[in-house]
């Protein structure tokens, strides 16, 4: 790590100390209900990835298996204090793999109560050890600190001006996993009512820098608002959008582009429950296309309906879309599905279970790869894409077991069947934790 990088988060702990210093000895005087609390919680489980995917000679699967444990430690401030703070570190070691996370967060308020200052700090580290048959990936370590201040707080309105700065840094740099120091700021307005109708909005400023690779540095400009409803009888809209302007230092290397991103998620009642409709919605606009970059398009649809009760059971199904246009490029698709699932919160055993299953057709199956010469022109055509049917599964959920232990689990899996059998793919992860909080 370099010293600019220790010096951040070092800069980061001595802003916390003091916060975490004026908390306790305030808490001296304090009664029982205004001291700051502290636990710690110990987890044992097994970890799993798997990557299965084709190359132009061979079939190749990545995977990682462990078994881990991990020990937490976290305290928090009371509540009724002015300096509010939340700490929390823990480690791990496993079959595979060596973990360490620092996290804190630390509030200033004043005699209203009204948040006027925050400083935010995560820290991340994996090692990797030397047994592991998964040697694709490096050592590394990344982490990020984020300032915000409130210099002006009304009774419907808030200004936010932010401030940040993170790095991630691999002990084995490649061109897949590639160092990068970046920092910004930005100004934001946002409501301070807790009616049934928030909003925000705000531009930001950020560059990032790749100490290997110069020529990809960028300097990006961000435009956000964003709106929030929801009444008494559970119907609720929700609307984000995000517009980015990124500035690439070598433009012959990567081009300059427009980004825009829209999210909407909305509940409408009908009958004994809702109907819901998402849409996702992700344009990027070059300064120059390339057959890499590529001016595009996709859009992602959600349509159904949900009915239940949270603390029995929940059930939504529906056809779900997503479309990508792209021009001539062969990376362009439809494809379209059905979901179905349950979520459930109410018992000792509560989580979420969604299953997708449906087809991707590309719009342009070949690609012109050479034009012969000489009198006799010819066309060779290569498949660089096949139509695939595909599932999604995500599983996520928690049992109590008594009330110092828990079983957590959390799983996903996304297998790929092409007509070309050759390109099957697959991607997923598994955890499976048991967790004491004592």
């Amino acid at each position: 790590m370099s010293l600019t990088r220790i010096f951040l988060f070092l800069a980061g702990g001595l802003l916390l100390q003091p916060a975490l210093g004026l908390a306790q000895t305030r808490n001296i005087y304090f009664g029982e209900e205004n001291r700051s609390t502290w636990s710690w919680d110990l987890a044992t489980g097994v970890d799993s990835y798997l990557h299965t995917y084709a190359l132009a000679l061979e079939d190749t699967s990545e995977s990682l298996a462990e078994f881990m444990v991990q020990a937490g430690f976290m305290g928090r401030s009371a509540r009724k204090s002015h300096h509010r703070w939340r700490l929390r570190t823990e480690a791990s070691t496993g079959t595979e793999l060596w973990r360490e996370r620092l996290e804190g967060d630390y509030s200033y308020l004043d005699s209203n109560r009204q948040t006027r200052f925050r400083l935010l700090g995560n820290f991340w580290g994996r090692q990797y050890k030397r047994s592991t048959d998964f040697v694709l990936s490096s050592d590394n370590f990344e982490g990020r600190l984020e300032a915000r201040a409130y210099p002006w707080v009304g009774r419907t309105a808030a200004l936010d001006v932010r401030a940040w700065g993170g790095f991630i840094d691999y002990t084995t740099p490649s061109t897949l996993e590639v160092d990068y120091q970046d920092a910004g700021g930005g100004v934001f307005v946002r409501s301070q009512s807790l009616g049934n109708h928030m909003w925000g909005g705000g531009i930001r400023s950020a560059q990032r820098a790749y100490p290997d690779s110069s020529a990809i540095d960028r300097h990006t400009w961000s435009a956000e608002v964003d709106y929030d409803y929801q009444d008494f009888e559970g119907q609720s809209v929700r609307v984000f959008h995000k517009s980015d302007r990124h500035l690439i230092n070598d433009e012959s290397v990567r081009p300059s582009a427009w980004t825009h991103w829209t999210d909407f998620h909305g509940l409408m009642g009908a009958g004994s429950g809702h109907v819901y409709l998402e849409v996702q919605s992700e344009v990027w606009d070059y300064s120059q296309e390339s057959a890499v970059y590529f001016d595009s398009w996709r859009l992602e649809t959600a349509l159904g309906y949900r009915w239940g009760d949270i603390l029995k059971a929940v059930w939504k199904v529906g056809p779900v879309m997503e479309l990508m246009e792209a021009g001539d490029s062969p990376e362009a698709y439809t494809q379209l599905g059905a979901r179905a699932g349950v979520e459930s919160y109410g018992s000792a055993v509560g989580g979420s279970v969604t299953l997708e299953y449906g087809r991707r057709q590309y719009s342009q199956a070949t690609v012109e790869v050479y034009e012969g010469t000489g009198g006799l022109d010819e066309t060779i055509y290569l498949d660089l894409y096949s139509d695939f049917n595909y599932w999604k599964i995500w599983l996520l959920g928690s049992w109590r077991i008594s009330s110092k232990f828990s079983l957590d689990f959390l799983a996903n899996y996304e297998p790929e069947n092409h007509t070309e059998k050759t390109d099957d793919s697959a991607i997923g992860f598994a955890s499976l934790h048991l967790v004491w909080r004592p």
